[in-house]
């Protein structure tokens, strides 16, 4: 079928039934084509200079194979096991003509934007990556918090919520969305910022360019207070009332492989997988 050797990466979510099962067929498939390849859990996931990632799981998975290979600049493609499966679009009756259409290259690059978040954590400056979003709130639930917001270092707005979520246009039809943000088409350089329940009625969303770095002052009523920083839902950090968070553009952006055949839009995948529109 090919001449090209590549090395891939399957990273498949071992909480998932036959996950495994399909790692180890894909695995078999592909090295009939002379590719080696390479399987790791999802919670032993480790970055390694390869050509291709395949993530087998729910968007979630895929969230974490983001996060740990963007760095890389390496091609992933999600395969479907979970409910959602909205970033991790390949049905598992599809295995194959996708993996056909790799070894083929038969396949588009489509780029996706990254946020970059900085903030201290136990007296040390952490940087971290987010595909979806980065969210701050109470570290105690249902807490009012207020969140001073300034966009190049001038203040914007005060907002009393129970939370603030910035957002990727990929993480739009996210928690975003469920905070009554905006969709916004997965391509474009943009941020959105949309607080969790505020506590007036003339604050909503805001879509800014993601030239900006955007930065959060969180504060709960008490002095004694803790923040809750949330990455994408899933690494989460317990901050200093008063702390700063700066949100910019990462560097890099993710490689996501589409498939050439695949004629489905950002509009039918919003009916299919949240009947949007219907």
């Amino acid at each position: 079928m090919t001449n090209n050797k590549y090395n891939f990466v399957i990273v498949y979510n071992k909480y998932k039934k036959n996950a495994i099962n399909l790692a180890l067929n894909i695995s078999n498939y592909l090295k009939k084509y002379q590719c080696k390849v390479f399987i790791n859990s999802s919670t032993l996931i480790r970055s390694r200079k390869v050509d291709f990632v395949l993530s087998l799981g729910g968007d979630g998975t895929m969230l974490k194979v983001i996060r740990t290979f963007a760095p890389l600049s390496v091609p992933i493609k999600g395969i479907n096991l979970g409910s959602l499966g909205f970033l991790a679009d390949t049905d598992i009756n599809d295995v194959l003509q996708l993996l056909n259409n790799i070894l083929l290259s038969n396949f588009i690059i489509e780029r996706r934007n990254l946020l970059s978040i900085e903030f201290n954590y136990k007296n040390s400056k952490v940087r971290q990556i987010a595909v979806n979003d980065c969210i701050v709130k109470s570290l105690l639930c249902s807490k009012l918090i207020i969140v001073d917001i300034k966009i190049n270092n001038k203040f914007v707005a005060h907002y009393k919520c129970d939370g603030m979520i910035i957002a990727t246009p990929t993480g739009s039809t996210a928690y975003s969305l469920a905070a009554t943000g905006p969709i916004v088409y997965p391509n474009l350089p943009v941020f959105i910022l949309t607080s969790i329940s505020p506590h007036t009625l003339s604050q909503r969303s805001m879509v800014i360019s993601n030239k900006n770095v955007i930065s959060f002052i969180a504060k709960n009523k008490s002095d004694s207070g803790k923040i809750m920083l949330s990455i994408d839902g899933q690494k989460n950090y317990t901050i200093a009332n008063g702390e700063e968070i700066n949100c910019y553009l990462y560097k890099k952006s993710f490689k996501l492989i589409i498939q050439n055949n695949n004629n489905k839009s950002f509009f039918e995948t919003l009916q299919k997988k949240m009947h949007w529109g219907i």
